[in-house]
């Protein structure tokens, strides 16, 4: 199931020729993996079973928005500051952003968060069964 993120009117000029828009920033659940893309600036493939939990969360604005690389391997891929999710893994995942880096917590801000959140724990559930 794919998961649209969500981008402000105001940023997506910015983001567009960073091909961060449409199908190209967005987070797919399904074949045991979470897939999060947003444009040529984030890529990550996240086993099921390397996910702790996924909750709602917030983004402050003084952290900014489009991609961020915080301390101790927090991540976000905010295009808004409304329906942030943060998927806090077990231990930390290698990601590209456009870089080499490792993540704890991804941060993200989408559509559809509490469908995301309930699609990912449904998927675990399943997984683990």
């Amino acid at each position: 199931m794919d998961f649209p993120i969500r981008i402000t009117p105001l940023l997506r000029p910015l983001l567009f020729p960073l091909r961060a828009s449409g199908e190209r920033a967005a987070v797919h659940v399904g074949g045991g993996h979470v897939e999060v893309e947003f444009g040529v600036l984030f890529r990550g493939s996240f086993a099921l079973e390397q996910i702790e939990h996924v909750s709602r969360s917030t983004w402050p604005w003084w952290s900014g928005l489009g991609l961020r690389i915080g301390a101790r391997g927090r991540v976000g891929l905010i295009g808004s500051l409304e329906g942030v999710v943060c998927i806090h893994f077990n231990r930390p995942q290698r990601v590209r952003a456009p870089f080499p880096w490792r993540c704890r917590e991804l941060y993200l801000s989408l559509h559809d968060p509490d469908g995301f959140i309930a699609t990912v724990e449904a998927a675990a559930h399943m997984a683990a069964a």
